[in-house]
């Protein structure tokens, strides 16, 4: 597990529709964690299964 001082962070910006930027201002406003758990779960999920997929390097 990492240490709080093993994180950094960093600021995204996105292209969106203005409806969904509306939608995505919404939420921000309502729960401001919520984006950002959110992102960190999809790249959970985008890692793991870039592991699960990726062929295995032989053992030395």
């Amino acid at each position: 597990m990492m240490a709080s001082s093993d994180h950094s962070h960093v600021n995204i910006v996105v292209d969106l529709p203005k409806e969904l930027a509306a939608d995505f201002e919404d939420v921000r406003q309502r729960d401001p964690d919520f984006l950002e758990r959110a992102i960190q779960y999809a790249l959970a999920r985008r890692i793991i299964f870039e592991e699960l997929t990726s062929p295995v390097a032989p053992r030395r």
